[in-house]
């Protein structure tokens, strides 16, 4: 799946998650395109049997696309994790730069982040030791 989609399933995955419900206009406005871009996303991930929707009506996630939400969610708290606590960057700048990566980073790659970010947060002093010589490092 591109990450345009991947995009939309996110998307529609906050909607849900805030309003319940969530409609084509919605979308649109969330991942900022015109109303018939979302149209044809939503088409799309109909099609592919992400979504369902009827003409005129709410877009709903299916299991198939609930999973990869659920998915790309993980993969998006596992990269924010690894930036903020392992490479010691900015929560803000962290949290968008997961945004971006999550869509095409190998899951392999997110599944080794996931067990340094792990291994580095177990020891408190081992963590503070490598933001120490990172931060020395870096200059």
């Amino acid at each position: 799946m591109s990450p345009s989609l991947e995009q939309y399933v996110e998307a529609i995955a906050h909607l849900l998650t805030k309003n319940k419900v969530c409609s084509v206009s919605e979308i649109a406005a969330e991942v900022q395109v015109s109303r018939p871009a979302a149209s044809r996303a939503v088409r799309e991930l109909s099609d592919k049997m992400l979504v369902e929707h009827k003409a005129y009506g709410y877009v709903d996630l299916t299991a198939k696309g609930q999973s990869i939400a659920d998915m790309l969610t993980a993969r998006h708290e596992a990269l924010y994790e690894f930036l903020k606590s392992v490479l010691g960057f900015e929560a803000d700048w962290a949290d968008e730069e997961a945004c971006r990566l999550e869509h095409l980073v190998d899951d392999e790659l997110v599944s080794r982040i996931t067990v340094l970010t792990n291994f580095m947060e177990r020891d408190g002093e081992s963590q503070e030791r490598w933001a120490r010589s990172l931060g020395d490092f870096l200059g």
